[in-house]
């Protein structure tokens, strides 16, 4: 605890560095508030949350809750790219911050938040370091500096305690119970001091650190200010802060101080003159309030600040809090001079050892728990389990058993055998029960956006959960139930949002295409605080979620600068059933394919395309796709001559694209006959549009013919198309494939491409007679070793398209070619085991007489 002395104009000050989500700080924090009595509690967080302190107090708001801080950097004041951010600041009934906020405002103190706004953060950390670190999950409170250092190695080692956390367990929070709130804070800033200490300055200014700090102690010292100036009285501050904030402060405060100008002065602190002078108004910061889970905030689920086990440690926070209220009852007592009974002495003895009550109900609740999923674990492992607890607990010089010993004993007790991924049932099952699956709950007056509002009462209509961690599964008959095709566009508009509250594991995707024969889509879903995070992010595009997704959608057309992105927008559009936006996609889908010059970007949008006219009907779309598959044709025709030459690691994509062109104008021509057998029975006339595009697609394919560098594999395949075209004949590709064969070794050795593309265009022809099986065994005989185990893998693609039956047919004739029959080549007789074990003898002799004869 570091204590700031007052001058004649300034308040008393105290600073309490703590650790985020921790019960002993909450615990001492809150006592200190009820001793010190300060008229202002001033708590490390960006100031910008301080319009939601009153919600977040609000009796009707349920812990574990986040602070959710966004920043839209328009102005390129953190980098160049102009990137979103965002971060979470969570708050578990226990976090300190959260319990000096409620006890600073129970009785009646000014309480707000001094860190600077989360924008401004971003712009004070370098690239890579603090909240820009790239890999880490987003979070504004991270205790890491305080948890990782080399002084807190050197600690661990001398102590003999696996990590910090089993660390701090045993020398902060078991050691928080007993002892006095200055000699605990007192302990703590040492350690917070030497943490410090052992911090580079580079790293502390990478950080942001030395900005965050000038801004806090700027605050402190406004607070003092606004304070003095109501009422002469000396006033008395208290500040809560992250524990490797606090010297920092402390030392700052002390020069304000002594230079007397904490009031009459502003000095600008060079940290702060640092921030860049572009960094805009708070228009592109948001903050909002938001329900969080438990699973969340747990330190081993991501969440990398503050304390794990989440769901232990809100246990050991209310037995905390019933001995509190026991303590002030039996005070109350003895004042009013009353006696007590046994059986509330009984009940005091009881709760005067949290943690092993805790420790207690965690070993019986994993009992159970492992009973019903296996049924291995009797009541005498549990009471074993509890027994171990305090015996580890005693063997390490611990008052009372803590997480650690807990894993240890039900580790020992609970796991039969070796401990491997077969065994660990008992100990996941104590992982759930330690992590706690409690979902907060936020009051009326919380400032929810609009869109997290509508988003509730699609789920109360549907009848879906929302507040709930765990995953239900749900069934749609998106074709034949008109709710449940409901449900499932809520579901993919929530996707697009980027809203991870459900996931499809069945069904047809159209952005894929597959599943297209399927008439159910099977989905599950839960709630997580990142599905409110992504609808306070969409906020700003619409008041509800289809209004958002309208808004999104409007947004990535304009952004669209590839064919394959309107399509598969499309796609999207059509999945999600939003009403005129179709016909949107579609003008700017049209745009798109007259100006994309990528051929795969076309590609994609034509087999994008080809479902959508498909499927239309069935998501009850009147969308004319025609038009558009007819541009895209005419698009891909017109660059299909330039890709003969493509590289070897293109070539499926181009055999692909070849093949499909063909398939869509197949498909128009078949449509355009049906419409003309329509049009004669009813006397009126069509004009072909499709006629001359098969013959635009066989002069591409000739033109690639022709290229002398054509790249093999797609060689193969246009002479495939050709033949399923009735353009060449089986013995004209045979005479293609001779030249591969009698040409020079480079030549040789491209045959396996090119009979992998002929296989994908026109995998029949190896069943026409046995001409060009017996090429290819010729081509097999004329190569070594070492170009065989080069080719294989391309031998393997090219058989790949085969059917098994057809395969085990092509087995049988080539086998046939050496004189030999199918059966023959399946039964291998083993070598007698006498044989062997003569021959290795004989081998074990040859070498002991090469030995004494010298030889090597």
């Amino acid at each position: 605890m570091e204590t700031i002395l007052r001058s004649q104009e300034m308040a008393e000050i105290k600073l309490l560095p703590v650790r985020h989500h921790s019960p002993a700080c909450a615990c001492q924090v809150q006592r200190v508030i009820q001793e010190w009595q300060p008229e202002a509690v001033l708590v490390e967080g960006p100031d910008t949350a301080c319009p939601l302190i009153p919600a977040m107090l609000d009796p009707d708001t349920r812990a574990p809750f986040a602070v959710y801080y966004s920043y839209d950097d328009t102005a390129g004041a953190v980098s160049e790219e102009k990137e979103k951010y965002r971060c979470y600041y969570p708050f578990l009934d226990y976090s300190p911050e959260l319990a000096a906020l409620r006890a600073g405002n129970a009785r009646g103190a000014y309480v707000a938040f001094i860190d600077l706004p989360y924008g401004d953060i971003l712009a004070a950390s370098q690239a890579g370091k603090g909240l820009l670190q790239e890999g880490e999950k987003s979070n504004y409170n991270d205790d890491y500096l305080l948890s990782r250092n080399a002084y807190l190695q050197r600690l661990c080692e001398k102590t003999g305690l696996r990590s910090f956390d089993e660390f701090w367990e045993k020398y902060f929070e078991l050691e928080g119970l007993t002892q006095e709130s200055e000699i605990w804070f007192d302990n703590l800033l040492t350690y917070c001091r030497q943490a410090r200490e052992s911090t580079p300055a580079e790293q502390l200014q990478g950080e942001g650190c030395l900005a965050r700090e000038a801004y806090m102690t700027k605050k402190i010292l406004e607070t003092a200010k606004q304070l003095a100036e109501k009422t002469p009285v000396p006033h008395r501050i208290l500040v809560v802060t992250g524990g490797f904030h606090t010297p920092a402060l402390a030392e700052r405060l002390g020069q304000a101080v002594s230079e007397n100008t904490a009031v009459k002065k502003a000095k600008k602190d060079p940290a702060l003159e640092s921030l860049p002078e572009k960094l805009v108004s708070s228009r592109d910061q948001g903050v909002y309030l938001m329900p969080y889970s438990m699973e969340a905030a747990d330190a081993l689920n991501g969440y990398a600040s503050g304390m794990p086990f989440t769901g232990f440690y809100q246990e050991i926070w209310e037995l905390l809090q019933e001995k509190e209220q026991l303590q002030e009852k039996k005070q109350l007592q003895e004042k009013e001079q009353l006696q007590e009974t046994a059986q509330e002495e009984s009940g005091a003895q009881k709760e005067s050892e949290p943690y092993a009550r805790a420790v207690l109900d965690m070993i019986v609740a994993t009992g159970k728990a492992v009973r019903r999923a296996e049924g291995s674990t009797s009541t005498y492992d549990e009471i074993c389990a509890c027994s171990m607890a305090e015996g580890l607990a005693a063997l390490r010089g611990k008052p009372q058993p803590g997480a650690y010993e807990l894993q240890d004993a039900v580790l020992s007790c609970f796991v039969k055998g070796e401990y491997t991924l077969a065994t660990d049932e008992p100990m996941w099952l104590l992982r759930r029960q330690m992590t706690g699956r409690r979902v907060g709950e936020l009051c009326r007056n919380a400032g929810e956006p609009p869109v997290l509002q509508d988003f509730r009462a699609q789920c109360r209509r549907f009848g879906l959960q929302n507040a709930s961690t765990l995953e239900t599964e749900v069934t749609l008959s998106i074709f034949s139930k008109k709710k449940h095709r409901q449900m499932s566009m809520l579901f993919h508009r929530l996707l697009f949002l980027q809203a991870p509250y459900a996931r499809r594991i069945k069904g047809p995707n159209l952005q894929t295409g597959r599943d297209r024969n399927l008439m159910r889509e099977i989905w599950k879903y839960k709630w997580s605080a990142q599905v409110m995070a992504a609808l306070i992010e969409a906020s700003v595009y619409g008041g509800t979620v289809e209004e958002a997704v309208k808004g999104l959608v409007q947004e990535q057309l304009k952004k669209a600068v590839y064919a394959r992105e309107g399509a598969v927008l499309l796609t999207q559009v059509l999945e999600m059933g939003l009403e005129g936006q179709p016909e949107q996609v579609y003008d700017r889908l049209q745009e798109l394919l007259m100006t994309d010059t990528d051929f795969y970007s076309l590609a994609e949008a034509l087999r994008s395309l080809m479902m959508v006219q498909q499927l239309c009907r069935l998501y009850d779309s009147g969308l004319e796709t025609k038009t558009l598959i007819l541009t895209c044709i005419r698009r891909l025709l017109g660059l299909l001559p330039g890709m003969a030459r493509v590289k070897e690691e293109d070539m499926a994509r181009c055999m692909e694209a070849v093949k499909l062109l063909y398939q869509a104008i197949g498909r128009l021509s078949r449509q355009q006959g049906a419409a003309g057998e329509d049009g004669a029975a009813t006397g009126s006339q069509n004009v072909p549009e499709e006629n001359g595009l098969y013959g635009s697609y066989f002069e591409a394919l000739w033109a690639m013919d022709r290229d002398p560098e054509i790249q093999a594999g797609v060689h193969g395949c246009i002479h495939g198309m050709l033949y399923g075209g009735g353009q060449e004949t089986a013995a004209q590709i045979e005479q293609t494939c001779r030249g591969y064969l009698t040409g020079t070794k480079e030549q040789l050795l491209k045959t396996a491409l090119f009979f992998r593309g002929l296989f994908f265009g026109a995998k029949d022809l190896v069943f026409v007679g046995d001409t060009f099986l017996r090429m290819l065994d010729e081509f097999l005989m004329q190569v070594g070793e070492a170009d065989f185990m080069q080719l294989l893998p391309e031998l393997h693609m090219a058989f790949t398209y085969f059917t098994p039956a057809e395969t085990d047919r092509i087995a049988g004739t080539a086998a046939g070619f050496h004189g030999r029959s199918r059966r023959q080549l399946q039964e291998r007789q083993a070598v007698p085991e006498s044989w062997y074990l003569y021959g290795r003898e004989l081998e074990t002799y040859a070498l002991e007489v090469m030995g004494e004869n010298g030889v090597k």
